[in-house]
């Protein structure tokens, strides 16, 4: 089950609750006294198809306390409480000889408030998984572009990298940082590179499966002027039924296991 969770195309149904805390750094004045602390509700809903496929739909729903943002005018910080763009990725994925292949869109919606990009964004993405025998590795990468609103322009290519090797026990020690390039800036501004390392742990408090992760990261290359530097994270992830899928259909069975079933019989 452990593997299952650190699965992104798995089709396991979650409630995640994360809390991120971030500092920053860069060249404005400052900017590394600057600080922020974000609460994000993501459920994750898997629809397991007739096929033996799953769709699965994750919605993000953020508020940021202290987001800085930088006055010109004063030629300091101030900061704003407010809720972000509401980030989603939809993805249509299948499992076959250890690999989970898939592939779907992201995107974002404006969420109005003070610290709102104004912009809806739209792209592709795709996912590549292999579970070993060890744990579990793979890739997730995805691209956003402005398709609406009034913000500036937003062109955004990351990957997502992830590792997890299993301890034992429920017990996963491992990294998944995303990467991300900028088209909109300038080069020598275009790259946010960091590295980090999570340890997580799925358990179960009385008939309640849930896993728990906490991790660390840091920039190594993050855009000059102005920049998050260290991000501290733990996520409280309780495992549930889909409300919305509550007797998934069965897949069909290929014509091996029909064979092997169906020759005790003849």
């Amino acid at each position: 089950m452990a593997k299952e969770l650190a699965n992104p195309g798995a089709a396991n149904a979650t409630l995640n609750f994360k809390f991120e805390y971030r500092t920053f750094d860069g060249d404005l004045p400052n900017a590394g006294d600057q600080d922020s602390f974000t609460s994000t509700f993501q459920p994750v809903f898997p629809f397991v198809l007739s096929n033996g496929k799953n769709l699965i739909f994750r919605p993000a729903f953020a508020y940021t306390f202290g987001q800085p943002s930088f006055d010109a005018g004063r030629g300091d910080f101030g900061t704003e409480d407010a809720l972000g763009d509401i980030a989603f990725d939809l993805l249509y994925a299948g499992s076959n000889n250890g690999w989970t292949l898939g592939g779907g869109v992201v995107g974002a919606v404006p969420s109005g408030s003070d610290i709102s990009s104004e912009n809806w964004l739209l792209g592709p993405s795709a996912l590549a998984v292999k579970t070993e025998d060890w744990g579990v590795w793979g890739v997730f990468p995805f691209h956003n572009e402005k398709v609406g609103g009034s913000g500036p322009d937003v062109s955004i290519t990351s990957l997502q990298y992830f590792l997890f090797y299993s301890l034992g026990k429920g017990w996963q020690v491992g990294t998944g940082p995303t990467i991300t390039y900028d088209w909109e800036a300038d080069s020598d501004n275009a790259w946010t590179v960091p590295f980090g390392v999570q340890v997580a742990k799925t358990t179960a408090f009385g008939k309640q499966l849930v896993k728990l992760n906490a991790g660390i990261e840091k920039n190594a290359i993050a855009p000059d002027a102005f920049a998050s530097d260290w991000k501290f994270t733990f996520t409280f992830s309780p495992v549930i039924k889909n409300p919305f899928q509550a007797n998934p259909p069965t897949p069909l069975v290929d014509e091996a296991t029909r064979a092997a079933v169906l020759a005790p019989l003849r």
